[in-house]
């Protein structure tokens, strides 16, 4: 079992400051991916690997936005959004996956705080603009679409 990479802080983003978007994503590549378009779409971001990281990471600070995926290396993105919400009842979810059998589907519906799902392969400006909205017109601060 590999051990996952640490934490890595935003280059925008400063320690203890409202971050827009937390993504929990245990593949290093995609996990950059992601933060490099999110970044270029002007936003603020962590990126952590494990559920224990992204549920450290909310007790600490407020995120607006999370990009989690669905299977993580020590749980599930399901256990994330559900442990994320006892702390910050706010945080919006964008659920990504490879695939989804149709029992998770069904909880994945169940959950208010997920406000999209999107299917792997990923198209990182579609999950950019999911996430600008949801993050409404002060998230997206000049970026282009």
């Amino acid at each position: 079992m590999r051990e996952p990479p640490q934490p890595v802080e935003s280059s925008t983003g400063a320690a203890g400051c409202l971050e827009d978007v937390l993504i929990l994503e245990d593949e290093p590549v995609i996990a950059e991916l992601l933060r490099e378009v999110l970044e270029s779409g002007g936003l603020r971001v962590r990126v952590v690997h494990t559920v224990a990281d992204a549920v450290a990471e909310v007790r600490t600070r407020e995120f607006r936005v999370g990009v989690s995926d669905l299977l993580l290396p020590d749980r599930t993105g399901l256990d994330f959004v559900r442990e994320a919400q006892a702390i910050c009842p706010s945080l919006r979810v964008v659920l990504i996956s490879a695939y989804l059998e149709p029992e998770i589907r069904a909880e994945v519906e169940r959950e208010p705080a997920i406000a999209a799902v999107l299917l792997k392969p990923l198209d990182v400006f579609e999950v950019r603009r999911v996430v600008q909205n949801l993050l409404g017109a002060e998230g997206a601060r000049g970026a282009t679409p």
